[in-house]
C-alpha cells in the first residue's frame, strides 16, 4: 500500500506552485490561447498538465511557504510568464501593425472588422495578416515550439535567480523593434501605392479631361 508523508506532499506543492505559476502567467499573456476564445478552465487545466511535466526535470529550490520571499518569489515567477508571452505577443502585432500600415497607405483604413479574439475593431488587412500568421504558427507546430521555449526558460531565468534588469530592459527595446519591422514588412506595399498615385497624377496632369 502506499504511504503518503504529509511533510513530502508539502514539498511536492510547494515546488509545483513556483512553476506552475510561471507558466499559467505565460499563457494567460500568449496570443491566441491567452484570448478571451479559450475558457479560463482550459488554459488553468493545460497549464497544471505543463506544470506537472517540466516540474520534475527542473531544479526548485525550497522555500517557506509562509516567508515573505516565497511570496516575491510567486510575483517574479508571474512577471518571467507575463514577460514570456509577451515577447511571443510582440512577435504576432508585429503583423497586425504592418497590415494596419498597409491598410492606411493603400487608402484602406476605413474597412474596419471585428476582432473577436480581443473584442475590438481593427483594421480588415491587419485581421488578414494576424489570421495567416496564426494559420502559419499552428500548421508548423508553432505551439509546440511555444511550450519547449517556455520550458528552456528554466534554465535560462532559473527560480531564484532574482530580476535582472538588463532582462528587461531587452524587453524594452522590442518596442522599437516591433515598429522598424513592421515598416519593413509595409514598405514594399507602401512604394507600390505611392508608384500608382503619381501615375494617375502624371495621366491627370497630362489629360486633365
Amino acid at each position: 500500500m502506499l504511504e503518503i508523508n504529509p511533510d513530502q506532499l508539502l514539498d511536492l506543492t510547494i515546488s509545483f506552485l513556483l512553476p506552475f505559476f510561471r507558466i499559467g502567467a505565460f499563457f494567460m499573456a500568449l496570443p491566441l490561447f491567452g484570448s478571451r476564445l479559450v475558457n479560463s478552465r482550459v488554459r488553468i487545466s493545460f497549464s497544471f498538465l505543463v506544470a506537472v511535466i517540466v516540474t520534475p526535470v527542473i531544479n526548485v529550490p525550497y522555500y517557506d511557504p509562509i516567508s515573505p520571499a516565497y511570496i516575491v518569489l510567486i510575483a517574479e515567477q508571474l512577471v518571467i510568464g507575463f514577460v514570456l508571452g509577451f515577447i511571443v505577443t510582440i512577435l504576432f502585432q508585429l503583423f497586425s501593425l504592418a497590415g494596419q500600415l498597409a491598410a492606411m497607405k493603400a487608402g484602406l483604413g476605413f474597412a474596419m472588422s471585428n476582432d473577436p479574439a480581443n473584442g475590438i475593431s481593427v483594421a480588415t488587412l491587419g485581421q488578414y495578416y494576424l489570421s495567416m500568421v496564426a494559420l502559419a504558427f499552428l500548421g508548423t507546430n508553432g505551439h509546440l515550439v511555444m511550450i519547449e521555449y517556455l520550458a528552456e526558460s528554466f534554465n535560462y531565468w532559473p527560480i531564484g535567480s532574482g530580476f535582472d534588469s538588463q532582462r528587461y530592459w531587452q524587453l524594452v527595446s522590442l518596442g522599437g523593434w516591433m515598429f522598424e519591422k513592421a515598416l519593413l514588412i509595409v514598405l514594399p506595399l507602401a512604394v507600390s501605392v505611392l508608384i500608382i498615385n503619381l501615375s494617375f497624377g502624371v495621366v491627370a496632369k497630362a489629360s486633365p479631361n
